[in-house]
């Protein structure tokens, strides 16, 4: 309670006399900025989701954000498809069609600076040196790497990023425009599920803020203004076309008890990372590095305890919890934790030996920039890194392999109809085939799909009991799986069942009295070649 009393109220009150005069590597030298922003933007790979977006987003293009029941499954689904990102569906689809794959790149590195450069902004806020600054900044970038890719996710990034901003210069200098977060929240809420993670940030900061300021005697007046903006922020989260059902499709998937069985990125951290340990080129450095820095946030943290910035301490927890939780979180935590770590790091050093030498570095009051000849050598680095690493090419390649042989042979003979489908492989279906043929299940998972369905897909894939009564229960006309699935023991000893074609990539049965089992020659050996996009 004591350390609240010494830090209560914004700039004036901060133990720290450094942050009245706060400095950020945004003025010092933008070109580590440029270079934090080149490498995060480094890894530019297509997910089979990158088709599903610029089709569904070709769709809302022409007919509105109202799509009304799918109409791409032959699997039972809901009567209405909870479309929670269809603004960024059609804003990529728009890129798309008006700069085609040099738009996406473009589009991609833009949310990538917005991230970094807020990020950089937000660290600047708090008073730590310039080195701690850009060596957090740089660690950052370099582990959301395999995160910022072709996904409406990087607009969640960008806006959690301007949220930790905003709340950061209020902590710390007494008041900040936080209204902002109102309309901010309104359009976050059309561009995908996450803006939840926004609203819980910012009640966080009302929550915790506002208590401090209770405990040291400043009234209620702060608690009141945060709560406001809060409720106001929550009530703008509605204003998308689907009301309030943008929130129930927000709960359906944090609730769905089977989203960590189908979905990776859903999956806790500490267990993909041991899964990809045991691959050859699972990334498990990316990994690594986010635990890293999420124990050396709370190892730092618990060292230099201070009363202040107690609210972003909370927020940088609760995000690091939520990585923990699920992989997909990482960024999201990285963002809030890394202004935090910053501040710490720099009180750790002031206190200790190493203070004279980040002094030395960056906080002389002689350099008040980095030099014009050293900002051109970064600067020219971080271009390099853009060039090497393919931002201006025309080709994205694609983050596993898909089954374009398959999918070439099966056009090549005009085979088309119902295909039971790896879960993986369903927005790239829909891109390739939907004009004749329909899929069992994609990506969208439980936005459209009934939990029951899921299952059934599951216990299929995975050759349980119930398999043979999901190849026999539905009008399959076709089964489009990868060679080590284990549902290929099963299709293999039915004889209503005929394997037609196959390579390293995609296994392809036809019903035995369809017209795809009376091709000659089959099963057809083919050759799975590279799968860029599109």
């Amino acid at each position: 309670m004591a350390a609240l009393a010494r830090s209560s109220s914004g700039a004036s009150a901060v133990s720290d006399a450094r942050i009245a005069t706060p400095r950020s590597l945004l003025g010092y030298a933008p070109t580590l900025v440029l270079l934090a922003i080149a490498i995060a933007d480094c890894g530019r790979f297509a997910d089979t989701d990158l088709w599903g977006h610029l089709f569904f987003g070709g769709m809302l293009l022409h007919r509105g954000p109202h799509l009304g029941p799918d109409p791409f499954s032959y699997a039972p689904h809901f009567p209405q498809w909870l479309h929670h990102e269809w603004l960024s569906e059609a804003l990529i689809a728009w890129i798309y069609a008006a700069a085609g794959i040099l738009g996406l790149k473009v589009w991609k590195l833009a949310c990538s600076a917005a991230t970094i450069t807020l990020m950089a902004a937000a660290e600047g806020e708090d008073g730590a040196p310039i080195v701690i600054q850009f060596a957090a900044l740089l660690a950052a970038a370099f582990t959301l790497i395999p995160y910022m890719q072709f996904r409406p996710l990087l607009f969640s990034y960008a806006f959690t990023a301007a949220m930790v901003l905003l709340v950061t210069r209020d902590n710390f200098r007494g008041r900040a425009p936080l209204w902002i977060a109102i309309p901010g929240l309104a359009l976050w809420s059309n561009l995908h599920g996450s803006f939840f993670i926004g609203l819980g940030l910012l009640g966080t900061y009302a929550v915790v803020r506002g208590f401090t300021d209770l405990v040291v005697g400043n009234g209620v007046s702060r608690l009141m203004r945060l709560g406001v903006i809060t409720l106001a922020s929550a009530g703008a989260s509605v204003a998308t076309p689907y009301g309030i059902d943008s929130w129930r499709a927000v709960m359906i998937s944090i609730r769905n008890p089977m989203t960590r069985q189908i979905m990776a990125d859903w999956r806790p951290l500490l267990v993909v990372l041991s899964e990809q340990l045991r691959q050859p080129h699972g990334g498990a450095i990316f990994l690594w590095f986010a635990i890293i820095l999420l124990v050396a946030f709370a190892v730092i943290v618990a060292i230099t305890p201070r009363g202040d910035d107690l609210a972003l301490v909370a927020i940088a927890a609760l995000t690091g919890i939520g990585a923990l939780m699920a992989v997909r979180n990482v960024p999201l935590a990285l963002v809030a934790v890394i202004p935090v770590l910053a501040r710490h790091a720099g009180l750790l050093m002031r206190d200790g030996v190493g203070w004279k030498a980040a002094s030395t570095l960056s906080d002389s009051p002689d350099r008040r920039s980095l030099s014009g000849i050293s900002q051109a050598i970064v600067g020219a680095l971080a271009i390099v890194v853009l060039v090497e690493t393919g931002a201006f090419s025309s080709r994205i390649p694609a983050a596993k392999r898909y089954p374009a042989s398959a999918i070439a042979f099966m056009q090549a003979h005009r085979l088309h109809g119902n295909i039971l489908n790896y879960f993986a492989w369903g927005q790239y279906l829909i891109w390739h085939c939907s004009a004749d043929s329909k899929i069992f299940i994609d990506g969208r998972y439980d936005l459209v799909y009934p939990p029951d369905i899921i299952q059934q897909y599951l216990d299929f894939y995975n050759n349980r009991s119930r398999a043979a009564d999901v190849l026999d229960h539905y009008p399959h006309d076709f089964v489009l799986m990868p060679p080590p699935s284990p549902i290929n023991d099963l299709l293999r000893s039915r004889t209503d069942w005929k394997l037609i074609y196959r390579d390293s990539t995609a296994n392809l049965y036809a019903r035995a009295n369809g017209p795809g089992a009376l091709l000659p020659g089959e099963p057809v050996q083919g050759s799975a070649g590279e799968t860029p996009f599109p």
